[in-house]
């Protein structure tokens, strides 16, 4: 620590009579700082202690989001240097690449995951041979420069790009994210091949949603798929680039309705169909607004089989679950309302802000009010490369369930 790194002092103690240390949450938020002394710009490390003295962590300063300070390191001899990030990078990278084409069925996934993986506010996805990383606060955004070639060294990437276009910065008060990327100049292509569960994704690294792709929904695809029959009619809502689709094709499914509001990810799905061999496999593709659709489809007195529901973030905060509840209650109620006597669900969240039990009580109360009785016959989470700190459970985000009309 240096002498000069600025010390945020808190209103609570953490720890307990006995002298140990009750866990930290990696967030302090503004409400709970006493005072500060020094003056850390955005990004600054500062030092965290308790009401009674003790040292809590080291964390990046972030002077315009309510999460004023997110922890690094809780071990005042080890201070968060560059060599320190270093490190905790190669760890992080070192824990995945072991499990590529193993427990992970793909040439892609998720390095580094935040909190999880002790780096808040740092996403870094691996396709095949590139890196797409998301720099979500002022300190990660500080010295993204030197992550990327830490990553870089670490996994052997040709190169990185930045896709840090997301609403969290401006939480953060960070502007928008100049284009960056590290790496050999001509190295990174507009668009990759990805490897999936024996399938081949195209994938966009620099226009695609999130970093290119929907890499956390890759065991669920796989598992969502193993309840398909030969011959159903399935019906895959935000179905983004058609990687739930291209699964169920290979499941047997007999015809396939994707639902998107991005006509160019249709136009990806569709090149996804081919590039799998299955030109053959009966399909047709609706671009707009989901809700919209669905209600037409109800209308016209459709059904189908099998239905996907993999909707955007309803709740990202959850300040925001009010609101959120109703959106997933309504696209869970008209799904429910167009599938045959048999059939299947399955549905997801993404919302940090929604735990799995409020999303269950939502599904309860669609299931009600559809007048159709399920079960649940599957749950859904994220996978290896998204692990869940148990001191952070905010970062259990992914969650879902298979119903089963009965």
């Amino acid at each position: 620590m240096s002498s000069e790194t600025p010390v945020v002092r808190l209103h609570r103690t953490f720890f307990k009579k006995d002298g140990t240390r009750k866990t930290v949450h990696p967030w302090i938020f503004s409400s709970s700082i006493k005072s500060v002394e020094g003056e850390p710009g955005p990004g600054t490390v500062v030092s965290a202690y308790d009401a009674t003295g003790n040292f809590v962590g080291y964390g990046h300063f972030s002077p315009s989001s309510s999460i004023r300070v997110r922890l690094l390191s809780t071990d005042i001899k080890i201070y968060p240097d560059d060599e320190w990030f270093r490190l905790m990078i190669e760890k992080s990278v070192g824990r995945r690449i072991p499990m590529l084409g193993k427990r992970i069925r793909s040439d892609s996934c998720r390095l580094v995951f935040g909190e999880s993986d002790g780096l808040p506010g740092l996403v870094i996805d691996k396709y095949g041979e590139y890196l797409a990383a998301q720099f979500l606060t002022c300190g990660m955004d500080g010295m993204k420069g030197k992550i990327a070639n830490f990553a870089m060294e670490a996994s052997g990437a040709k190169s990185l790009i930045d896709r840090s276009d997301c609403e969290l910065r401006k939480l953060e008060g960070i502007p928008d994210s100049n284009p960056f990327s590290a790496g050999a100049a001509d190295a990174l292509p507009s668009s990759i091949l990805i490897n999936e569960n024996n399938f081949k994704f195209n994938v966009s690294l620099a226009e695609g949603q999130k970093t290119g792709f929907f890499i956390d929904q890759r065991d669920n695809r796989l598992a969502a798929s193993s309840f398909i029959r030969a011959g159903m009619s399935v019906l895959d809502c935000f179905s983004y680039t058609g990687a739930f689709s291209i699964n169920a094709a290979g499941a047997g499914a007999g015809s396939l309705t994707l639902v998107d509001e991005s006509q160019p990810a249709l136009d990806i799905a569709e090149d996804n169909f081919k590039i799998n061999g299955m030109e053959s496999v009966k399909r047709q593709y609706f671009s707009g607004n989901a809700f919209k659709i669905l209600r037409e489809f109800r209308d016209r007195n459709m059904s189908f089989d099998f239905i996907i529901l993999d909707p955007p973030k309803f709740a990202p905060t959850k300040a925001s679950i009010d609101k959120a509840s109703r959106a997933y209650k309504d696209i869970n109620l008209l799904a429910m309302k167009l599938l045959n006597a048999g059939g299947f669900i399955a549905t997801f969240s993404c919302s940090s802000g929604m735990d799995r039990e409020k999303f269950r009580e939502i599904l309860c109360w669609a299931a009600e009010d559809s007048g159709k009785d399920f079960q649940i016959v599957h749950s859904f989470s994220q996978p290896a490369d998204h692990p869940v700190a148990l001191d952070f459970p905010e970062s259990e985000y992914l969650k879902g369930f298979l119903l089963r009309i009965i």
